[in-house]
């Protein structure tokens, strides 16, 4: 979106200011950023990307301020997977896939995978951890939209 890019994923979202300019871009809103650069406006900022989220329907579970200031890396990848989930699966695949009754965006991409691999009888696709291991569901993947 014409901002600094991101180079390191934990470091780069601690102050909150990199996370909100791509909050901007997602929302298309302004969101002013905290002048400062101490623990109290890299909290601020946070949380302001934080509510932004929440008011955009993003599921944030157990994901707080000081987890992304203080650069927690499991919690800081749990964001940006939601983030993704929302802009992504939301917003493209459900346009893609309208004909299916699901309202989850996990359940509507693994409907989506197994529809695209349906015709490779080795893969059965039930889930996004153990269903991967063998590479043949992202193989089969790849190979349907070629």
């Amino acid at each position: 979106f014409g901002k600094q890019p991101i180079e390191n994923l934990f470091s780069d979202l601690q102050d909150g200011k990199r996370l909100l300019d791509l909050l901007e871009g997602l929302t298309g809103h302004k969101l002013p950023q905290e002048k400062g650069s101490t623990r109290v406006h890299a909290l601020n900022n946070v949380n302001k990307a934080l509510r932004v989220l929440q008011k955009n329907n993003v599921d944030l579970v157990n994901i707080g301020s000081s987890d992304i200031v203080d650069g927690n890396h499991k919690l800081t990848l749990g964001l940006i997977w939601n983030i993704i989930l929302h802009w992504q699966v939301k917003n493209v695949m459900k346009n893609i896939m309208a004909g299916l009754q699901q309202t989850n965006s996990e359940k509507i991409l693994l409907s989506w995978v197994r529809q695209s691999t349906r015709n490779y009888p080795q893969v059965n696709v039930i889930n996004f951890t153990t269903s991967w291991s063998d590479g043949l569901a992202l193989n089969a993947l790849i190979h349907s939209h070629r």
